[in-house]
């Protein structure tokens, strides 16, 4: 069984029966066409998941009634006939690995926008807004009689399609979720107010499938705690799973939170592994079906715990499978080391959160499995390769090219690999990073790279070695605005790497962005300061996705910090910082320190240089344009793919090589 036995042993689910407890969770990705029809994009994705070792795939919230349960563009539909024959290639693409797969019946209820639907928004009740600030259209019972027949019509649409079973989604502040809530349904008729009635739907929903296909096996995802005042609370929610289990649910899909509690639905990073395992363990104690917990687990040897103690009996990850779709199969074979990991940064959700499809800042082929194929053609005569900084775009062009068959030389002016990540991974709740600093440290130690450090690769360098492509990826330096006394202000990296001591109570730290919030962050934990954060522009952190800038923000609110946006500073004083709010009277703020947090710029002297020598020159990360990882990363990996075809396409021979990229 190799390791994790308990994590990688059988269960039997209803009439089906799955190799492993290990369940890639139902994230809705946007690849569906504008249609919703499933194309080939949605396929690869998900067989990428299959194929790297899932024992169950429950594919993301599909509609069941467009356009009004719509919640955004490319969400799979599942409203009519014409969505089954690309749903029966998913499901065959899917079941090929022998990988069980149910599909996620979904309306949003409230929470949608007429933007997106062009039609109002429905609810049980006219309780609350929608995202967009809309009251919600009360559903009428003749409605709801409606919404019944459209979940079990779904239903039986998968089933045709091939599909094991179906997830109905009654978590996160959706239709179903709206109905069971006390908070969100106060009807009057018998689809509202009593516990018994507000789970009427729900449970004439699964009583309807189960008339049609006994066989198909049925999971609930349930809300066990809303965390919202009011709203569905653990006692209540124990109640309704045995009810959905004595009606003919097959498994209780455990979570919580909805759009108004906060930060519970989506995580921030702050959030501790396993910390909802609490509310499967809770649900447990009802029924005798297989429960589902998962949310922040990424650690192979924390979900073989949560199932070997009966905490769960099966474990589901999400956005660690967006970061390594192979995370099962390593975890099975013991090379827990090589799982990509996901590093919390919630870059996934701010995309769906923009109508946007979703990738990953560490993996560039999630999404783009259609792309980046598993299969590629080797150089068969090895070309050689250049690259020029060692930072994330560095590494990541590096290996790709390394493993399309190229001789590769990777050079960094420090003594180790990484870049900029070292001083990113320094601020509270940063650790993920510091896993993925070593992850990429060891792909490099494991592959044809050949690595050379402390070595400032000059223009005499390109002359000597003349490779056949080179790529510049010197990253970024920090800015320094030319303000009076600047001098007097130390380096954001000098603090977070310890080099120097910020010494005295009052810090003012220039710039408000995400570097300037984290240094705080950072400086609370290590010290007892009282810090001010001058910003020019009107928000703190307006680089940050919204989950992990909330939590970051809470905690600068409760540390005490002062943040002061809209100010512009003057100068730098021995004794503190003169700004100027928009009605542009000076004043200045005491400080014993004061720290320059004001952004980075490119470095790429060398790429001009080069340029005027050869022709197969490029500019990646930082060194092209100052952002974040996501883009060094995607860049690193697109960078290679372009080099690889030019290179096919001048030499026309290669091999074929099955390892992926």
């Amino acid at each position: 069984m190799g390791c994790y036995p308990n994590l990688f042993s059988e269960l039997r689910v209803g009439q089906i029966t799955l190799k492993n407890r290990v369940v890639m969770g139902p994230m809705l990705v946007g690849y569906a066409d504008q249609n919703g029809r499933v194309n080939e994009n949605v396929i690869k994705y998900y067989e990428a998941r299959a194929r790297g070792g899932a024992g169950l795939i429950v594919v993301e919230a599909s509609c069941v009634d467009v356009p009004t349960g719509k919640e955004g563009v490319g969400q799979i539909h599942i409203d009519e006939p014409g969505c089954i024959p690309g749903l029966t290639s998913l499901a065959k693409a899917i079941k090929k690995h022998d990988c069980k797969a149910l599909i996620q019946l979904f309306h949003a209820g409230r929470q949608t926008s007429s933007q997106i639907t062009g039609v109002p928004p429905v609810a049980p009740t006219r309780q609350g807004l929608t995202p967009s600030r809309e009251v919600p259209r009360e559903l009428s019972r003749s409605e709801i009689k409606h919404l019944i027949a459209q979940f079990v019509q779904a239903a039986d649409f998968a089933h045709r399609a091939g599909m094991d079973g179906v997830e109905l989604h009654a978590a996160h502040g959706y239709l179903l979720n709206e109905f069971l809530s006390p908070k969100m349904n106060t009807r009057q008729d018998e689809y509202g107010g009593s516990l018994e009635n507000r789970m009427r739907i729900l449970l004439e929903i699964i009583s309807g499938i189960k008339a049609q296909h006994s066989d198909l096996v049925i999971s609930v995802r349930l809300n066990v705690d809303d965390f919202t005042p009011g709203g569905l609370q653990p006692d209540q929610s124990a109640i309704i799973a045995s009810e959905l289990e004595k009606r003919g649910a097959d498994i209780i899909n455990c979570t919580c939170g909805t759009y108004e509690s906060g930060l519970t639905s989506i995580e921030p990073a702050s959030y501790p592994e396993g910390w909802r395992v609490y509310l499967a363990e809770k649900i447990k104690q009802y029924v005798r079906i297989p429960v589902v917990t998962g949310g922040m687990i990424h650690n192979p040897a924390f979900a073989e715990q949560v199932v070997a103690e009966g905490r769960s009996d099966l474990v589901f990850l999400g956005r660690s499978l967006l970061a390594d779709p192979k995370w099962p199969a390593k975890a099975l074979r013991g090379r827990v080391h090589e799982i990509r990991p996901c590093i919390r940064c919630n870059g996934c959700i701010n995309l769906h959160f923009a109508g946007m499809p979703v990738s990953c800042t560490v993996n560039p082929a999630t999404g783009r499995e259609k792309q980046y194929n598993s299969r590629i053609a080797k150089v068969a005569a090895k070309s050689r390769v250049d690259i020029v900084g060692a930072g994330p775009a560095g590494i990541q062009a590096a290996l790709t090219l390394d493993k399309m068959g190229f001789e590769v030389a990777l050079f960094e002016k420090s003594s180790c690999p990484g870049g900029l990540l070292g001083f990113a991974a320094t601020p509270p709740h940063k650790d993920r990073l510091k896993d993925f600093h070593q992850y990429l440290a060891s792909q490099l130690n494991n592959s044809g790279v050949k690595q050379i450090y402390e070595h400032q690769y000059l223009i005499g360098d390109l002359q000597n070695r003349q490779p056949d492509h080179l790529i510049i990826s010197t990253g970024s330096r920090p800015q320094t605005p030319k303000l009076p006394g600047i001098d007097r202000c130390l380096g954001l990296e000098a603090v977070l790497s310890g080099q120097v001591e910020v010494a005295g109570e009052e810090v003012v730290i220039i710039g408000g962005g995400s570097n300037g919030c984290e240094v705080a962050d950072f400086l609370l934990q290590h010290g007892k300061h009282r810090i001010t954060i001058v910003e020019g522009r009107s928000r703190l952190a307006a680089d940050m996705e919204r989950k992990n800038r909330r939590d970051l923000l809470n905690r600068l609110e409760a540390g005490g910090v002062m943040m002061l946006v809209k100010h512009k500073v003057l100068e730098i004083t021995p004794t503190g910082v003169v700004i100027a709010d928009a009605t542009q009277q000076p004043r200045e703020i005491s400080a014993q320190a004061v720290i320059a947090a004001t952004g980075y710029r490119s470095v790429n002297q060398l790429y001009h240089q080069a340029r005027r020598m050869m022709s197969s020159v490029y500019v990646i990360g930082d060194a092209l344009r100052v952002r974040g990882f996501k883009s060094a990363i995607l860049e690193g990996h697109m960078t290679a793919y372009m080099i690889y075809q030019e290179e096919l396409k001048s030499k026309r021979s290669y091999s074929i090589d099955s390892r992926g990229c």
